[in-house]
C-alpha cells in the first residue's frame, strides 16, 4: 500500500496542505503513519484518490506536482493552482453584496433628503408660530393699555382737576401748612429756612415764606426793601440763575452789606451785591446771570 505526506498529497491535488487537512477532517479520513518518521501524518493513495473525487480535483503524479512546485525557472512557467469550487461560490457573493449594499446607500441618502426637507418646513411654521404669537401679544397690551387708559380718566379728573405748578414741585417744603400737624422739630427745620424768590410761570415773581406762607409785596418798593430788611438770608431763583444771599457780619453783628453765593460740585461762586436800599429787582436777576456765566465758563 503505498502513502504519500500530507505536504506531497497537497502537491499532488494542486492545493495548500491546510485545505488537504480540512478535506481530510470533514470526510473523516484517518491518517496513516509513516514507515520511518511517526511524526509526520501520512495518507494511503486510495484515500488520496477519494479526497481528489469528492473534491473535483485532478491528482497527478508525485514527481509531476514537485517538478510544478519548485522554484520558476525560464522554460517552465509556474502553475496557478485550481480555485476549489467554494471559492468559485465566493465571487457571485461579493458580487451581490456590493448592489445591496449600493442600494441601501441610495435609500439613505433619499430619506436624509426627505428629512432635510421636513426640518426646512418645520423651521418655517415654527417661525411664522412665533411671529403669530408676538403679534397677539402687542395686541393684547394695547388692549389692556388702552382698558387701563379709559379707567384713569375719569379717576385722573376727579383727583387733580388742576396741575400742579412747576414751582409748587420745586419748593414742596414752602407750601403752608398747619403749624399743629407738624413735628417740632420740622417746624425749627422750616423755620430756619430762608425765604424764596422765585419767577414763576405766569411770568412774575412770587415770595414765599417758610413762616408766613406766601407773601404779597411788590417790587422795588417801600415794603419790598423794609421786608428785606428783617432778613438775614433769602433765595432768588430767576430766568436765567439763581443764588442765596446772606448778610455781612461784623464783630459777631450783622451789617446792612449783602453777598450773593453759589455752590456747584464744591466749589463756591460770590458777587457783592450791595446795602439793602440796593437789592432792586434788575439788580437781583443780574447778579443771578453773573453766577450762571461763571459756572458756565468753568
Amino acid at each position: 500500500m503505498t502513502t504519500f505526506p500530507v505536504a506531497d498529497g497537497a502537491r499532488m491535488l494542486g492545493i495548500h496542505p491546510k485545505t488537504l487537512h480540512h478535506w481530510l477532517t470533514q470526510a473523516n479520513v484517518p491518517f496513516a503513519a509513516h514507515p520511518t518518521d511517526a511524526r509526520i501524518k501520512c495518507l494511503t493513495e486510495e484515500h488520496l484518490q477519494e479526497v481528489a473525487r469528492l473534491h473535483g480535483r485532478p491528482l497527478q503524479s508525485l514527481a509531476t506536482a514537485r517538478l510544478l512546485d519548485a522554484p520558476s525557472s525560464p522554460s517552465l512557467p509556474q502553475r496557478q493552482p485550481k480555485p476549489s469550487p467554494a471559492d468559485e461560490r465566493e465571487p457571485p457573493q461579493t458580487a451581490s453584496f456590493w448592489p445591496a449594499l449600493c442600494v441601501s446607500e441610495a435609500d439613505l441618502i433619499q430619506k436624509l433628503s426627505c428629512l432635510e426637507t421636513k426640518v426646512v418646513t418645520l423651521q418655517e411654521q415654527l417661525a411664522q408660530l412665533a411671529l403669530a404669537l408676538l403679534q397677539e401679544r402687542e395686541r393684547s397690551v394695547e388692549q389692556r393699555l388702552t382698558v387701563l387708559e379709559s379707567l384713569m380718566q375719569p379717576l385722573l379728573g376727579r383727583q387733580m382737576p388742576d396741575p400742579p405748578a412747576p414751582e409748587a414741585e420745586q419748593e414742596p417744603t414752602c407750601i403752608p401748612r398747619g403749624s399743629g400737624s407738624l413735628h417740632p422739630a420740622e417746624q425749627l427745620a422750616r423755620s430756619r429756612r430762608p425765604p424764596l424768590i422765585e419767577y414763576g410761570a405766569s411770568g412774575s415773581y412770587v415770595i414765599i415764606s417758610s413762616q408766613e406762607g406766601e407773601v404779597h409785596l411788590e417790587p422795588n418798593s417801600r415794603a419790598w426793601f423794609d421786608w428785606l430788611a428783617t432778613l438775614s438770608s433769602f433765595r432768588f431763583i430767576g430766568p436765567v440763575g439763581r443764588f442765596t444771599a446772606h448778610r455781612g457780619y461784623k464783630q459777631g453783628q450783622q451789617t446792612l452789606y449783602w453777598s450773593a453765593s453759589r455752590c456747584v460740585r464744591r466749589h463756591t461762586y460770590k458777587h457783592y451785591l450791595g446795602m439793602t436800599e440796593s437789592l432792586m429787582l434788575a439788580s437781583l436777576e443780574h447778579t443771578a446771570a453773573r453766577l450762571q456765566s461763571d459756572l458756565d465758563a468753568r
